[in-house]
């Protein structure tokens, strides 16, 4: 009985440790503070080097729009990428010292939004992102 109940807990396990994104996230990090809603995300750090991945909510209503965001970098460099169709599409690249603010990016309509933080080795800084649909 013990080997059957370790066997299920063993097989649980391992399809818990499976994702079912497209994208996931393998970072480390110190002082990374994250906060998420369905149409937005923020990560600020102290330290990070590595992916970090945010699911946000596709539109209710199947409209586009595009992708309003703000990176500043204190050290390092940051790459920000999104994905609605599959396809990961560069939407900034930014060096230390750098403060950027943008509207970018297509977003297609009843499609989820991944948004992609990659650092390019240790970086210090922030990241918000904000999905801005044109409601007809």
């Amino acid at each position: 009985m013990k080997k059957i109940i370790s066997v299920i807990t063993s097989i649980l396990l391992l399809l818990s440790l499976c994702s079912c994104g497209e994208y996931v996230s393998s970072y480390s990090a110190i002082g990374l503070v994250k906060s998420q809603t369905s149409h937005s995300c923020h990560a600020e750090f102290i330290s990070l080097k590595g992916q970090l991945v945010f699911k946000l909510k596709k539109s209710d209503r199947g409209e586009s729009g595009h992708i309003l965001y703000t990176v500043k970098v204190e050290e390092g460099e940051i790459n920000l990428y999104y994905d609605t169709d599959g396809e990961k599409v560069l939407l900034e690249n930014a060096t230390s010292g750098e403060f950027i603010t943008e509207g970018n990016g297509n977003i297609v309509g009843g499609q989820p939004v991944y948004i992609i933080i990659e650092t390019v080795g240790r970086a210090k800084g922030s990241v918000y992102v904000e999905l801005d649909y044109e409601f007809e």
